[in-house]
């Protein structure tokens, strides 16, 4: 039996939201002590892993190690039809083929069912390796948001280059150019990097900005940006987002 009950179903709104525009269909993993995804987008230019707490949740009950095959817009459809007072349950009892989805309100005078037809999804789990990045840029996660999106009417290609205690960020494109360079926040650099990487999936990834006021990330040349909001003791979605050919 799992059960997962949730004060808000903001917390996961704001997950989904964020992995919709990346990936269609994953594996959730639940074990005792909490809920693991990881998922690589269909251009394998992004994997995910996302990880869920038992403290996410008010209570989390699961007896039994299980994986759940979720299809992401499907459930992200599914929490649009609860308000953001509402308290969420999710559960699966042995046996199920949905995970069934409820919702009751704040004054208890609704309550909403739902369910979501169970995948069984072929999917290789991994190994992400450590990696000692050259630098790491801890910024407000509002304005990394803000940036990217308004990059977005310049081009598809995002330059991050960080040297001398600054971020910055540039793109080109056929109506002129954007650059922003950030010298805020916390800055570590032990080689100077830059890199290039598309545009819109670091639009999808700012989508995920509710979740922490900050974002870190780990740069090293040649290999994927770390992008991570760490949610404490609820969690954490990181996204390896692998770099462009292009020159920075």
């Amino acid at each position: 039996m799992l059960e997962a009950r949730f004060s808000s179903p903001t917390f996961l709104k704001r997950i989904l939201e964020s992995l919709k525009d990346l990936v269609t269909d994953a594996n959730l993993l639940c074990t005792e002590d909490g809920m693991e995804l990881q998922a690589m987008d269909a251009a394998h230019v992004c994997l995910i892993s996302l990880t869920i707490l038992a403290d996410a949740c008010t209570t989390y009950t699961c007896d039994k190690t299980r994986t759940l095959g979720l299809n992401i817009a499907n459930f992200a459809l599914i929490l649009k039809c609860v308000d953001a007072d509402d308290t969420l349950v999710l559960s699966v009892s042995e046996g199920d083929d949905a995970l069934s989805i409820s919702a009751e309100t704040s004054s208890g005078t609704q309550t909403s069912a739902f369910s979501l037809t169970l995948m069984d999804i072929d999917a290789d789990h991994l190994t992400i390796p450590d990696t000692a990045y050259d630098c790491s840029v801890q910024m407000p996660s509002a304005v990394f948001t803000r940036r990217v999106r308004d990059f977005q009417a310049f081009g598809d290609t995002c330059a991050l280059s960080v040297v001398e205690g600054a971020l910055t960020m540039a793109v080109r494109g056929d109506i002129g150019s954007a650059t922003v360079t950030f010298k805020t926040g916390t800055i570590e650099c032990s080689e100077p990097t830059s890199l290039c990487v598309a545009l819109k999936y670091l639009v999808a990834i700012a989508k995920a900005q509710g979740l922490n006021e900050n974002v870190t990330l780990f740069m090293t040349k040649g290999i994927p940006v770390h992008i991570v909001y760490d949610m404490g003791d609820r969690g954490s979605l990181g996204f390896h987002l692998a770099p462009k050919m292009e020159e920075a």
